[in-house]
């Protein structure tokens, strides 16, 4: 029965968001393409659930080199659109490795966390060594979005690994101490900083500066058109740029008023609830709960200008093949519950 609900929630998740596209303020073409990713993203679910998922976690460690090599290739060849080179075209098709990474994680994240017997140092230091690696390939595209996504992802495995808990303090010391030079940096040796990180990275930041300042078009454009929304939307759309993917929620509300936001929202917490209760592989659970709630959270909090824009968009929303199909596995993974023989350890 929770199974069949979350797949009805998807369902009306996706008329909402092709109808959201449809009426969208820059190209509604991109509709006909989410609504061939939603099919597509279905057609996966059912395909996982037909599937051995021992045998994929299995070989999951070969999944993560295929994926560290596409993020290589991509820095080297990928379509450069926007200042960020993040997608591999083929013709007249893209997708971007970046998304697909968090599933090559998650999977032989939890390869190593059940067959490898490592001590707590070990472990935290070659996981991190893991994730290190496609953190930096994003980084260098530049995606700080998905390269916030894959820490996360290795937070999730820190906190369920359960460790001694020195290991914690000694890490929150280090992570505040590297955080204070680094904004210390930025704001006091801008020249150093910039000789360290690079002009890119600087330019990111100052995103951020935007954000603290309240100022920024994106946002302001984004606010004016929400704002004057009503109960019933906008008749007479207000242009910003990333309508369909960083601003799809405020495309939302431009189209169909707060009544649309509501219901999207209600039909949101409802997936997280029917999620949470399944009894599914706990690593694999928690981990896609985990940044499912932060891309939510923190793309509402950008929406209201409460956050900076840091490319975070909202799954099954948000404009995106790679995203939905992304997701669409992991929640396949977490719809297959008695498929691992590890069941919620």
């Amino acid at each position: 029965m929770k199974k069949k609900i979350i797949i009805l929630i998807l369902l009306i998740l996706m008329f909402i968001s092709v109808a959201n596209n449809y009426y969208g303020i820059v190209n509604n073409s991109f509709f006909i393409k989410q609504l061939i990713w939603f099919i597509l993203g279905f057609l996966t679910i059912y395909l996982i659930s037909k599937m051995n998922l021992q045998f994929i976690i299995k070989y999951s460690n070969y999944l993560y080199l295929f994926g560290s090599i596409l993020l290589f290739l991509t820095l080297l060849m990928g379509s450069y659109i926007n200042g960020a080179r993040i997608w591999i075209k083929i013709g007249p098709f893209s997708f971007q490795p970046s998304e697909f990474m968090k599933i090559f994680l998650i999977l032989y994240l939890r390869k190593i966390t059940l067959e490898y017997k490592l001590s707590d140092f070990k472990y935290i230091l070659f996981t991190g060594i893991i994730v290190l690696i496609p953190s930096v390939l994003t980084f260098l595209e530049p995606d700080t979005g998905a390269v916030l996504i894959y820490l996360i992802i290795w937070l999730v495995y820190l906190v369920l690994k359960k460790l001694n808990k020195w290991y914690y303090i000694i890490s929150t010391l280090i992570i505040t101490i590297c955080l204070t030079i680094f904004l210390v940096l930025y704001y006091c040796y801008q020249d150093l900083f910039i000789n360290i990180f690079g002009t890119s990275f600087f330019y990111r930041m100052d995103r951020i500066t935007y954000f603290i300042n309240g100022s920024g078009y994106q946002i302001g454009e984004a606010l004016k058109s929400t704002s004057n929304s009503g109960l019933f939307g906008l008749r007479e759309k207000v242009y910003f740029p990333e309508s369909s993917t960083d601003f799809a929620l405020s495309l939302l509300i431009s189209n169909f008023g707060i009544l649309g936001l509501i219901l999207f929202l209600f039909l949101y917490n409802l997936l997280f609830l029917f999620l949470g209760k399944l009894k599914s592989d706990k690593y694999i659970l928690n981990s896609v709960l985990v940044i499912l709630l932060f891309q939510y959270a923190t793309n509402i909090l950008m929406n209201l200008g409460l956050f900076p824009i840091i490319g975070i968009t909202l799954p099954f929303l948000s404009y995106g093949g790679s995203s939905i199909l992304s997701y669409m596995i992991l929640i396949g993974f977490i719809l297959k519950e008695k498929a691992l023989v590890n069941a919620y350890l």
